[in-house]
């Protein structure tokens, strides 16, 4: 995704700041910071809560930065906006965000301040409270066609789960559902027997599209496409789940009923 979602604070002193910021699922998300210019960074704490025994998002300490300090969900999709942190710049890019990302954010800046001040060092922090929202999309369909459900992620993902289901009918099965290398039809609900498909058998380029055939007014609701996957060997993360929601509405008028005529017609012919 090349969407970035900005929000900028300006901080002086040791003021905490809070704002909220919402983010697409798999876009990137800028989670910005700045201090005033004529301060020197000593230290650089991105961090999380409820994540922080198990590392930081990211860390900065006399003029650079200690990966192995960093949360291993984190490694490899967090970068300074502007390395060089210019102008008190201390902005942190989030790629490819996922609902695991939801959570309070913290920027913790220790700064020298310059010989003129009276003081010799200054802690500031700010809180960024961050909500991954789902994809969303709104189709419509003449009563009788085929549909395209698309929902796709990126290719170099590799595919243990997919699940295709509706809220108000998964008590009954699902739409389609797929695990391990093969679907299984007797978790289908029976509603949908003989009338999905993959738009790709082999989901190739991560394409796990649905057709849904011969679509009926039955057929309107809010479609879940979700994926659980295992991230490549070169990845430090091993494992990632995203839902996509399709709002399918069935137009058209039903065929009306042919006619009957009267019994006395057939009479007085």
């Amino acid at each position: 995704m090349e969407s970035l979602i900005s929000l900028l604070f300006m901080i002086s002193g040791s003021v905490a700041l809070q704002q909220d910021v919402q983010a697409k699922l798999g876009a990137d998300v800028t989670l910005q910071c700045q201090i005033t210019t004529d301060e020197r960074i000593s230290v650089l704490k991105w961090s999380r809560a409820d994540l922080n025994t198990d590392g930081y998002v990211y860390f900065y300490r006399n003029k650079r930065s200690y990966e192995n300090y960093q949360h291993p969900s984190f490694h490899g999709r967090v970068k300074l906006r502007d390395p060089e942190m210019k102008d008190g710049d201390v902005s942190l890019i989030l790629n490819n965000v996922t609902f695991n990302d939801t959570g309070m954010y913290e920027c913790h800046v220790a700064v020298r301040n310059p010989v003129r001040s009276k003081r010799v060092h200054t802690e500031i922090s700010h809180f960024i409270n961050l909500t991954v929202t789902a994809l969303q999309l709104d189709v419509q369909a003449k009563l009788g066609d085929d549909v395209s459900l698309q929902c796709q992620i990126s290719r170099d993902e590799i595919i243990s789960v997919l699940k295709w289901s509706r809220a108000d009918l998964n008590t009954d099965g699902y739409i389609y559902f797929y695990r391990n290398k093969r679907s299984y039809e007797n978790y289908q609900h029976p509603s949908f027997h003989g009338r999905v498909k993959l738009r790709d058998p082999e989901m190739k380029d991560g394409d796990v599209s649905l057709i849904l055939k011969n679509v009926t007014f039955n057929d309107t609701g809010m479609y879940e496409c979700y994926v659980a996957v295992r991230m490549p060997v070169r990845s430090k993360r091993g494992h990632t789940e995203i839902s996509h929601f399709i709002n399918l509405t069935v137009t058209g008028e039903s065929l009306p009923c042919p006619q009957i005529a009267p019994l006395a017609h057939f009479k007085n012919t």
